[in-house]
């Protein structure tokens, strides 16, 4: 599960998850990552899946990136038997993180934040 409340500081599952997708040693992605403690959340979707919509609290506290509005990681979700089984993205907007999305190609959907070790770029 996740806590979507609004205002609600991100779930270390939630936290793991973006730095993981966001690993990459480019200096959007350090910018990036250096958003993270500055998350809170604004929403969640309204399925069963674990997606969250965030902003970053204090937007004057940390750079934004030059991405702009899109999304800048993604990756394939895989099963305890690492049979893939959705995916998950990170988008920006206006150069600053604004949602984790989890989904699943197939039933049952994908109800909690996947471990970061079940990502497959």
């Amino acid at each position: 599960m996740n806590d979507s409340t609004p205002g609600a500081r991100l779930p270390a599952e939630a936290v793991a998850l973006l730095e993981a997708l966001l690993a990459a040693d480019t200096p959007d992605c350090r910018t990036l990552r250096a958003q993270i403690p500055q998350l809170r959340v604004t929403g969640g979707c309204p399925c069963p899946c674990p997606s969250l919509d965030f902003a970053v609290e204090r937007p004057e506290a940390v750079p934004t990136t030059s991405v702009g509005t899109r999304i800048v990681a993604e990756a394939t979700v895989l099963d305890a038997d690492g049979q893939p089984i959705g995916g998950a993205m990170v988008f920006t907007t206006e150069g600053r993180l604004s949602s984790l999305e989890v989904y699943s190609w197939d039933d049952p959907p994908i109800t909690r934040l996947p471990f970061p070790d079940r990502l497959q770029p």
